[in-house]
């Protein structure tokens, strides 16, 4: 008799074998699952119109697999917090004639913004 190892006892058991190709299915879905997060993270620091068109190209069941609420409110917060100056910004004037920066109105006399809905 050989002092080898029978071939048949040394093959891994079907249960066991099963176990460990469903970890790694499982391993490589959540890689894949954590890069597809990321690249929808920095999809949405993009301007609106370049997130707009990133999002034209995928299905509405994108919003079902991925914190899209939680990733969209922490990446459009913002810097400006109570107490910190405005940002500059221009715009144009109701009848067109001419644009105004918040700069040039805040020399003369201090600005008040009220950012609502008159609906």
């Amino acid at each position: 008799m050989s002092t080898l190892a029978d071939p048949i006892s040394q093959r891994p058991k079907p249960r066991r074998r099963w176990i460990n190709i469903t970890a790694r299915v499982l391993v490589v879905v959540f890689v894949l699952w954590v890069g597809f997060v990321g690249f929808m993270w920095r999809a949405m620091y993009r301007s609106p119109e370049g997130f707009a068109r990133v999002m034209s190209h995928l299905p509405w069941e994108v919003f079902l697999i991925i914190p899209f609420e939680t990733l969209w409110t922490q990446a459009r917060a913002g810097t400006v917090h109570v107490g910190d100056p405005a940002p500059d910004f221009s715009l144009t004037k109701l009848d067109k004639t001419s644009s105004i920066r918040l700069a040039e109105l805040n020399k003369a006399q201090p600005v008040v913004m009220i950012f609502g809905s008159y609906t």
